[in-house]
């Protein structure tokens, strides 16, 4: 589904976000041993570059702005640059008097290419979704897919290729679930 990420491709980061969020570099996944970090790079990739307040990260991490939730977005901060520094990426974020971003230079993502360039190749209709607070997002570029399409086909037959990529992911979750089932003896083959 995916494009091979090459570890002699560059040296931006690849961050994909359709069908769950990773973070990979020179053609490696990076392993975040804490998920609120994780989440924490989440959420600025996707404000694409824009800040985001502290009080706006304590809310979306923990639904708080209260000061435990601000104390949980400083530690969640320091692992997510413990782990970026371990790799030599620390530079794809930045703090400065109370607002975090990234730095769009030096990474590339999947939905920012189908936003900006119009290149929907891996959009299956599933963009972080591990994260309630990313389908606000998943609306825009499910309408933002609709329009690449209509342009693609001269504005007819949209829906029926949504309907055709929705279709495929549904089927590939069946056949993962049957296949884990199968693993854990719930179905004798």
């Amino acid at each position: 589904m995916y494009r091979k990420i090459s570890s002699k491709e560059s040296n931006k980061v690849y961050i994909k976000t359709f069908d769950g969020f990773d973070l990979y570099y020179k053609g490696k996944a990076i392993y975040f041993s804490n998920s609120k970090a994780k989440e924490l790079l989440a959420i600025l990739v996707d404000h694409g570059g824009k800040e985001v307040s502290l009080a706006q990260l304590a809310h979306f991490l923990s639904d708080k702005e209260d000061a435990a939730a601000k104390q949980s977005v400083h530690m969640a901060w320091h692992r997510l640059k413990k782990t970026l520094e371990s790799c030599g990426i620390e530079g794809i974020v930045k703090k400065g008097r109370g607002m975090y971003s990234i730095n769009c230079d030096m990474v590339e993502c999947d939905s920012w290419d189908m936003m900006e360039k119009s290149q929907d190749r891996y959009f299956m209709g599933e963009y972080m979704p591990e994260y309630s607070w990313a389908e606000v997002t998943l609306s825009y570029l499910i309408q933002k897919f609709d329009e690449i399409e209509a342009q693609k086909t001269g504005g007819g037959g949209v829906y029926e290729t949504m309907e055709r990529y929705f279709y495929r992911s549904i089927i590939r979750r069946f056949r993962e679930t049957m296949l884990r089932w199968i693993c854990c003896g719930l179905i004798i083959e």
